[in-house]
């Protein structure tokens, strides 16, 4: 790929409205309005994101073999420092939630899921934790499954980019085609794996939240490695100056950031509550499209410029302090079962402000610090992050 380097300002700002939308679904999801219910598609936005940004970034470099063990270095302090913040807090809050009577688990199902959870190794013994709702009434509902990551649930996606990460070393020598194809591959047992899950608890249906659990987990593999792929297949047709599929035709309609960023903000919010097949089309025709042509598109004056790399900037660290954060909110603020609107809005704040505070003045001084002590430079703690869901 290309050497020279080109800022993605507006696959910020995409990525920053995503990281966003996904926490409003968490914090929102108790509620039975059906709005929002497509924001855990912003999680497929993000692996594809991911590899086009990625191969974009270190496609040129990957190609020489003694490159590849820095370029892992490199990942892991940019993923992992906040990765444990989150987790620190995710720890507090699960805490406060037993004592709360909002989650049971015993000490050893604790330090089993903490020393785990902390290797990005998925936990699956039995852990029960409340909704965001639990949390504010304390008690423990029926339905209470934190998933694989009980510190902070979405973590789960994390695991996924890390493996993503290294699987980015084979697949950059692939061409743009053959990458499709996995790609496609991948789409392909995924839905399936998503019908039989569906199946499994009686459904007929095709389960597309696919990762984030023990009974879907696998199905993960398969969810980061469509996205993902098609991520670097669609960098390599940037870079190639290639044209756009056929069936990328939404994208031809996008004609500046504002109808893109509207488009993206229309899908999440959708209820999607079609069979899975609503999901499948996004995935197939709009996602693709939307990151090809925000590759294409500049900021269309300097206030949509530097509100895109604002968001593009606190993505990854809101992504990864949200959850635990709304969670101690919950469990504080007053009446908060009854106003859930009201206290959402107040740990979307607090997630806010707290991301960004962690990011400048905790998370950027261990990347810089590691980047000095492993290569005698700062260039890891540098770049727009890159996250997934």
């Amino acid at each position: 790929m290309a050497s020279h380097k080109q800022k993605f300002e507006i696959l910020d700002g995409l990525r920053g409205i995503a990281a966003i939308s996904v926490m409003f679904m968490h914090f929102l999801q108790e509620l039975s309005s059906t709005i929002l219910q497509g924001a855990y598609l912003s999680v497929d936005m993000f692996f594809m994101l991911s590899g086009f940004i990625l191969a974009y970034s270190y496609g040129e470099r990957l190609r020489q073999d003694a490159w590849r063990g820095e370029y892992l270095k490199r990942r892991l302090i940019r993923l992992y420092p906040m990765i444990f913040i989150g987790f620190a807090i995710g720890f507090a809050s699960l805490i406060v939630m037993q004592a709360n009577s909002s989650a049971r688990f015993s000490s050893g199902n604790l330090v089993a899921a903490t020393g785990q959870n902390l290797f990005l190794v998925p936990y699956l013994g039995r852990f029960s934790v409340s909704g965001f709702v639990g949390a504010a009434n304390h008690s423990l509902p029926s339905v209470n499954d934190p998933g694989v990551f009980p510190l902070n649930p979405p973590a789960w996606s994390l695991f996924f980019e890390m493996f993503a990460s290294v699987i980015l070393i084979v697949a950059i020598r692939m061409s743009a085609r053959n990458l499709s194809r996995w790609a496609y591959a991948c789409l392909v047992a995924f839905l399936v794996y998503g019908f039989l899950a569906s199946l499994d608890n009686d459904k007929l249906a095709i389960l597309m939240s696919q990762g984030w659990a023990a009974d879907n987990f696998f199905g993960g593999f398969f969810r980061v490695g469509y996205g993902f792929l098609l991520g670097i297949a669609i960098g390599k047709m940037y870079d190639a100056n290639l044209p756009a599929k056929p069936h990328w035709f939404i994208g031809g309609l996008v004609k500046n950031d504002y109808m893109l960023f509207v488009v993206f903000l229309v899908v999440v919010a959708f209820p999607s509550s079609i069979k899975g097949m609503y999901s499948v089309a996004i995935l197939l025709f709009v996602a693709p499209a939307l990151v090809y042509r925000g590759a294409m598109l500049a900021p269309s004056g300097k206030a949509i410029a530097r509100l895109s790399a604002f968001l593009g900037w606190i993505s990854y660290p809101l992504y990864c302090v949200h959850y635990p954060i709304g969670r101690l909110v919950f469990a504080y603020a007053p009446q908060a079962d009854i106003h859930i609107v009201r206290t959402a809005m107040l740990a979307a704040f607090l997630s806010i402000v707290s991301a960004a505070i962690l990011a400048k003045f905790v998370e950027e001084p261990i990347r810089s610090y590691l980047g000095k002590r492993m290569f005698g430079n700062h260039r890891a703690a540098t770049g727009n992050p890159v996250n997934a869901g």
